[in-house]
């Protein structure tokens, strides 16, 4: 056993062996070589269809409607502008991209140039994936925010048709999407906005239910209430110091002093009677004073804020209202569509060159293995001998 492991490592293939071996072969090697290859010349040059690519250029218009057009006007709602700036262009054209990759994009295009017919294909969703694959070309270079749709055919001209086929029906189909997402959103903006306007109305009826209780301006009674209270107060304030210097002056059951102490008191009982008062009929009263200015303020910071909200939303659902009927294009075409002049595939040459190098290789290795195999059959028959 140790022997025939020996006599295997002493005839075991060299570099040199190998040459000698193909050497040996040139003649096998060179014929099949150089068979394969004039069949690949044969079938790449006279055999198989020249396919064509006809391709367009777009960009997208940039007249999608967003939820929140129509708002810079709106100066005093801060920070709105952060909001309003919508998708980017690159988002758009990965967008226009999955339309074009959409079977509601392509169906269309395989019925009316019959292509399950042409390239034999028997059900719908093969022809889908065919044309998504081996036929249609995509490509979004987003530094400059453009979309290049390509398609291959034998027919160069038929190829062009395609693309101005896809580019229409993508432009259909986007602007449908668009009117249909306008109308959603028109639908939605009209519910809050009629809900806004009868918050605001709701707000109203309340500030006039208010007002036909406590007055047409609660916060300016109060206030004059107030300014009555401080003058009462400083008239009482000097009253009294003349009651002082009259009491000092005269004795208590003098006229005088009778008469400024009454005096005094009706001060006291007025100033009293407006901090106390709760009478809806007295235009001055501070009874209940800070729930009723309370209550009033609420009401109309109430209204203050309906309208803001109102005056934020019809701007949206007027443009909500334009978009919904505007049907207007969506890309703009940069490089139309234009027959090809020169074929695109198969690169006839390459092919070739690539035929001679694997037909080469795979003729060698399996003269190479064939060799091996007979040098260790003829070694464990001589062992065996």
């Amino acid at each position: 056993m140790e022997e025939t492991q020996n006599n295997s490592k002493k005839e075991a293939l060299s570099i040199i062996d190998y040459i000698l071996i193909l050497i040996k072969w040139k003649k096998v090697l060179i014929a099949v070589t150089l068979t394969v290859t004039i069949l690949s010349i044969i079938f790449f040059f006279f055999v198989s269809d020249l396919i064509f690519l006809s391709s367009a250029t777009i960009k997208s218009s940039g007249k999608s409607p967003s939820l929140l057009m129509g708002l810079d006007g709106i100066a005093d709602l801060g920070g709105i502008g952060d909001i309003v700036g919508g998708g980017s262009s690159s988002k758009e054209l990965v967008y226009y991209s999955e339309v074009l990759n959409s079977r509601r994009c392509i169906e269309p295009l395989i019925k009316k140039y019959n292509l399950m017919e042409k390239d034999r294909i028997q059900f719908m969703e093969d022809a889908v994936k065919y044309v998504q694959k081996e036929k249609l070309e995509i490509d979004i270079d987003k530094s400059s925010g453009l979309l290049s749709i390509g398609v291959y055919d034998k027919d160069p001209v038929l190829a062009k048709e395609m693309v101005e086929f896809l580019i229409d029906e993508m432009n259909k189909i986007n602007i449908e999407l668009t009117v249909q997402n306008a109308k959603n959103n028109r639908e939605f903006i009209e519910k809050r906005y009629l809900q806004a306007k009868g918050d605001l109305a709701r707000s109203e009826d309340s500030l006039k239910s208010f007002q036909l209780i406590y007055g047409i301006a609660p916060d300016l009674q109060i206030k004059a209430a107030v300014q009555s209270v401080f003058t009462l107060e400083a008239e009482l304030k000097a009253e009294e110091v003349k009651l002082d210097v009259i009491r000092k002056i005269l004795s208590a059951d003098q006229p005088e002093v009778k008469i400024q102490e009454a005096k005094v008191n009706s001060l006291r009982s007025k100033i009293a009677g407006i901090n106390t008062s709760t009478d809806l009929n007295e235009f001055l009263r501070l009874g209940n004073s800070p729930q009723i200015a309370m209550q009033f303020l609420r009401l109309q910071r109430d209204i203050e804020i309906q309208t803001k909200i109102l005056t934020f939303i019809l701007p949206i659902y007027e443009q909500a209202k334009i978009d919904e009927k505007k049907e207007t294009p969506t890309i703009i075409i940069l490089d139309k569509p234009y027959v090809a002049e020169r074929k695109t595939k198969p690169k006839r040459l390459t092919m070739v060159v690539i035929s001679f190098f694997i037909t080469l290789l795979f003729t060698s290795g399996l003269i190479i293995i064939y060799e091996a195999q007979l040098k260790k059959l003829f070694v464990i028959l001589r062992f065996k001998k």
